[in-house]
């Protein structure tokens, strides 16, 4: 395997991200968000019907966010708690995502391709600058252990060790 060069991937890495981010931009600039809560004549309306106070049974989720809140500041059944705030906080943002309406607006067929070649191969690249590396930064390329010894030594200092540990079950009575 070769080795990995750190500034080199750190380079490649960032040009990944610049790619991916712009890309992501680009595409969402062409995004229109609207509140579902348009139409129906008299400036507030729910496809025709007043609703000022915003999306039906939103407000019954506080009850759930109340007790979950009092539970985790009482101390008790934590657990439960945190499933309670969690389960209502996750609840709220599906219902606030479904209370939007998205349309993508008008667009050529090159200027999407665009976007979607930059998202992949910006994510390529970021995946392929960090590819190298294991989970605490270290250089996992090379075929090397953790410490850079060889493997080999470190299976025959644990051959030793076991030799060692039989000779002193054994005792010197045996």
């Amino acid at each position: 395997m070769t080795r990995s060069q750190p500034a080199g991937d750190f380079l490649q890495f960032l040009i990944g991200g610049c790619l991916f981010g712009a890309g992501g931009f680009l595409m969402a600039n062409q995004v229109m968000v609207r509140s579902a809560l348009v139409g129906g004549g008299g400036g507030f309306g729910w496809r025709g019907f007043a609703m000022p106070w915003g999306t039906p049974g939103m407000g019954l989720l506080m009850l759930p966010l109340g007790i979950g809140v009092c539970l985790l500041f009482a101390g008790r059944v934590r657990l439960w708690a945190n499933l309670l705030i969690w389960a209502t906080l996750a609840a709220l943002f599906v219902g606030v995502l479904n209370s939007l309406r998205m349309t993508f607006m008008p667009t050529t067929l090159w200027q999407l391709a665009a976007y979607v070649v930059m998202i992949a191969a910006g994510g390529g690249l970021m995946f392929r600058g960090l590819r190298a590396y294991d989970a605490n930064g270290r250089d996992g390329v090379r075929g090397d252990a953790p410490g850079g010894e060889d493997p080999e030594a470190l299976r025959r200092e644990i051959d030793d060790l076991r030799r060692r540990l039989d000779r002193q079950e054994e005792g010197p009575g045996r």
